[in-house]
């Protein structure tokens, strides 16, 4: 603990919790690069290396509208502080810590980790993961205490997703045995997953990360409706967008009733024939959709498209370049991630980040290029020809990802750590490791297209 008084030092703990919060304010406003965002986070940085340098750790406990410092709550005389814990509060930080040897970079991490969008942040994994994955480790967060209600909305969240999966499976059923598919159960149950979304998201989008392999093609069609919903929040689609959306989602593979389980499960590669079949399955579906009582008109074009891509490289084939559906464009997205991330008779599971890796710097041209990047940024993922900040305070535009880890791409060096211009075309592996065994380079941050270094490197890319 530190020589200070404990009034003084409560003083300077608040001086640099307001500091964080300015920043926070003022790069929400301006973006995380504005001179002024980050001549608070100057501020912020400065004053906790002063703490810091005579205290082996400082941690700030977060309560309802308040921040406390050891057991005392800190004083806010500039009223700033309450906006702050209400934000790490919402972020299910019970606990920030700061430790000595913290980086300038690390506070800008925070700052911008603390004003992503709260919904896109939950999909990340929370405040922690984000910091983790970003290689932040001189600032800890630890979740709130439980909330009473925390099992009750985990409990809801399961009975749920396990409705969910019971409705689609009923859904399949029928279409099997010539039935109609019974479509207020699937609305109902979609409504009821959109609630849970809204008002408490971490439980049931934690359960479209566990995979069945034996209830696959059910879980899987859970699984898209979930996270669809959820890109569309991020993307402000309304209520009743999210619904529809949500439907489709449930009910994109309903044609694969009709496809043999030897083929769907098949360890190997399928035959001529086995494809033939497999790629019936959008045709089918879109029909039996398109003739179902209160099914939405849209569950049916999605059914048909989800597999056409981008790039039209996938099935069934047009006969005229009609443009894609925008639920489409944005199933095709979460169906390839689901399906990657899912161990298959074939192939094993890839972890998220590489799944949308992959998507990035491999299949890009299957996508939609803005809709793919605004899901990749939920996992802090970035596209071809990002402006890119790094650790060593270089700057570059990515331009392919790493051929060693899809997760760390390649970097065309464009400004060197002492802001000259790097001339030739040098280009780094993030992937790489130095002498100690750790990454030579990371990213810290990404920079907006109308940034000066931006154009810059635009231009030095072509």
């Amino acid at each position: 603990m530190s020589n200070l008084a404990p009034e003084e030092l409560s003083a300077r703990v608040e001086e640099a919790m307001v500091s964080l919060t300015t920043a926070m304010r003022n790069a929400t406003f301006y973006g995380i690069q504005h001179p002024v965002a980050r001549e608070c986070m100057e501020r912020c940085h400065d004053s906790l290396t002063r703490l810091l340098s005579e205290m082996s750790e400082l941690s700030l406990g977060v309560q309802t509208e308040q921040l406390s410092f050891g057991n005392m709550p800190l004083r806010d005389l500039v009223g700033s502080l309450v906006p702050l814990a209400e934000e790490l509060q919402s972020r299910d930080v019970g606990k920030l810590t700061f430790l000595p040897g913290l980086e300038a970079k690390e506070i800008e991490i925070l700052v911008d980790t603390l004003i992503t969008d709260q919904k896109a942040l939950e999909f990340q994994g929370g405040v922690k993961h984000a910091l983790s994955r970003q290689n932040v480790t001189h600032i800890l967060s630890e979740p709130g205490k439980p909330d009473e209600n925390e099992d009750e909305h985990r409990r809801q969240a399961l009975e749920i997703h396990r409705e969910a999966v019971q409705t689609v499976q009923k859904a399949m059923s029928a279409v099997e045995s010539g039935a109609e598919i019974d479509s207020l159960s699937v609305r109902s149950v979609v409504e009821d997953m959109l609630r849970m979304l809204l008002d408490d998201g971490n439980a049931l989008v934690s359960l479209a990360a566990i995979k069945s392999y034996d209830e696959y093609l059910y879980e899987h069609s859970v699984n898209v409706a979930i996270v669809c919903m959820l890109f569309g929040y991020t993307l402000g689609l309304t209520e009743q967008q999210m619904a529809d959306l949500g439907m489709a989602g449930m009910l994109h593979d309903i044609g694969k009733v009709f496809v043999p389980l030897e083929i769907v499960r098949k360890p190997g590669p399928l035959t001529e024939e086995e494809w033939l079949v497999m790629h019936s399955h959008p045709v089918i579906g879109a029909r039996v959709l398109g003739t179902s009582k209160g099914i939405p008109e849209v569950c049916a074009v999605t059914a048909f498209e989800h597999h056409i891509r981008n790039d039209r490289s996938g099935y069934p084939k047009l006969t005229r370049n009609r443009p894609l559906h925008f639920y489409t464009m944005m199933m095709s997205i979460v169906d390839t991630y689901d399906s990657l991330t899912t161990a298959r008779p074939y192939r094993a599971p890839v972890r998220p980040e590489q799944a949308v890796g992959w998507m990035l710097y491999s299949g890009a041209s299957q996508f939609e290029p803005r809709l793919l990047t605004r899901f990749a940024t939920l996992l802090r993922m970035y596209p071809v020809g990002a402006v890119v900040q790094l650790d060593t305070d270089e700057w570059g535009v990515i331009t392919s990802g790493s051929q060693r880890d899809l997760s760390r791409p390649t970097v065309r060096l464009v400004v060197d750590n002492n802001g000259q211009l790097v001339r030739g075309n040098r280009e780094v592996d993030l992937a790489a490791r130095d002498h100690t065994g750790d990454f030579s380079r990371s990213i810290t941050g990404i920079l907006q297209p109308c940034t000066r270094i931006a154009q810059i490197a635009s231009v030095l890319n072509r």
